[in-house]
């Protein structure tokens, strides 16, 4: 008959690496304990995490449903809860000043970030605990806690605590057995880790589609699709100036400023920022099945005007501490480009190019000398069927032909 170690080991290579998330392979872990006899009731995993707004993500598995307990809304980031059949598990994810929390430093886990490990015993229900939480996991009848950070190669932190409402708790034989079995749990781990930590800088550097690509082996230079899309081009006016007359943290800041307005609104509508250029913003809004090339340009112009209502808000407080106010020019073609890996042997840009691109960033370098906000080419306005009034012909640098311009009102309506 197989030993623990047998049926750990064909979990491991079998029904684990099924699982492509934490919450799936937490799910699964905690299952295959409680059909061991473990009589998990609560276990409750945190890792870090490799993103730009969260530092650690947590992961609370119940053998049945159950209400989520409160979080601290001040280091709260995300949250969402997983059925499985009986069992959930609820997810979130903190930001930085998790770790200062009051709730984490009156945890089992703050001991084991000190000691490595927790090996207690859960009290009856209503004597004195030494943790909190373990108020909780008496009133589910639990009678045991164990806790360990885990072992990885990943540079992460990553600790894990379980509650067995088993009668006389895991006693020594499981208490070693569980420890044995964490050990395994950890490469699994690592391993889930290690690809959600490929996609997500690949998305927070490259953007979502191209980020999927690349982690899909989209990776060879000169690898490149064409694409039909709306293209725009946005360049921050008066920076350089303002990079003379203002510290460098607060030329930083000012910029961050800028970005965030205009990825916020460019992502609403749909689209997809493909690089920060200096000051500039390259993004498309691709035509797809589900959305013709009509309204990816009324996409774009739709992202226009909620740029344009973000940043009058902006200036407003801006003024009140008597700072320059943001403003832009911003350039809307539609066409075909060619989106792909460009680049040397060992260092590659996955982006866009192609006469399309070339047209919307000279189109945005006129916005200043006409005065106005934002342009867009003949194609562009007859596409979308906006209102916009034609200001000319012009001839574009590296363009060849006149391009027909027209201006794009920031309050107009489409």
């Amino acid at each position: 008959m197989p030993g623990f170690r047998d049926e750990l080991l064909d979990w491991a290579t079998d029904e684990a690496t099924e699982c492509k998330s934490i919450a799936l392979l937490l799910d699964s872990y905690c299952r295959f304990l409680c059909r061991r006899g473990f009589a998990i009731r609560r276990c409750n995993m945190t890792t870090a995490t490799i993103h730009p707004l969260m530092h650690n993500s947590r992961h609370v598995w119940s053998d049945r449903a159950m209400e989520p307990s409160s979080v601290n809304p001040d280091v709260l980031v995300a949250r969402r809860q997983y059925r499985f059949g009986a069992s959930q598990i609820d997810e979130v994810f903190f930001n930085a000043a998790a770790p200062r929390n009051p709730q984490f430093v009156a945890s089992p886990f703050f001991v084991i970030e000190q000691q490595g490990e927790i090996h207690e015993g859960i009290r009856r229900q209503g004597e004195e605990q030494r943790f909190p939480v373990f108020d909780d996991l008496a009133a589910l009848g639990c009678t045991d806690y164990y806790g360990a950070a885990l072992r990885n190669f990943s540079g992460l932190h990553q600790m894990i605590g379980l509650a067995t409402d088993r009668p006389g708790g895991f006693g020594t034989a499981r208490a070693a057995d569980l420890k044995n079995s964490l050990r395994l749990l950890s490469l699994l781990l690592n391993t889930v880790i290690e690809s959600d930590t490929k996609n997500t800088l690949a998305r927070v550097y490259l953007g979502r589609d191209p980020g999927q690509r690349v982690c899909a082996g989209m990776i060879h230079r000169g690898e490149v699709v064409s694409i039909d899309a709306a293209v725009w081009f946005s360049d921050l006016r008066n920076f350089t100036v303002s990079g003379e007359e203002l510290p460098p943290e607060k030329v930083v800041e000012r910029l961050n400023d800028y970005f965030e307005i205009v990825a916020a609104a460019i992502q609403k509508a749909g689209g997809e920022i493909l690089k920060y250029i200096g000051d500039a913003v390259l993004a498309i809004f691709p035509v797809s099945e589900e959305r013709g090339a009509r309204e990816a340009c009324l996409a774009a112009v739709g992202a226009f005007h909620d740029v344009s209502d973000r940043l009058a808000v902006f200036n407003q407080r801006g003024l009140a501490a008597n700072e320059p106010e943001l403003a832009h020019g911003v350039g809307l073609h539609v066409g075909t480009t060619s989106y792909g890996n460009v680049g040397g042997r060992e260092r590659l840009d996955f982006t866009v190019i192609g006469r399309t691109v070339n047209i919307a960033s000279r189109i945005e370098s006129q916005c200043r000398p006409l005065g106005v906000t934002a342009l867009c080419s003949g194609d562009f306005a007859k596409l979308a069927g906006i209102r916009a009034g034609s200001v000319g012909l012009f001839d574009l640098k590296g363009v060849a032909g006149q391009i027909e311009l027209y201006a794009i009102a920031e309050s107009g309506k489409i």
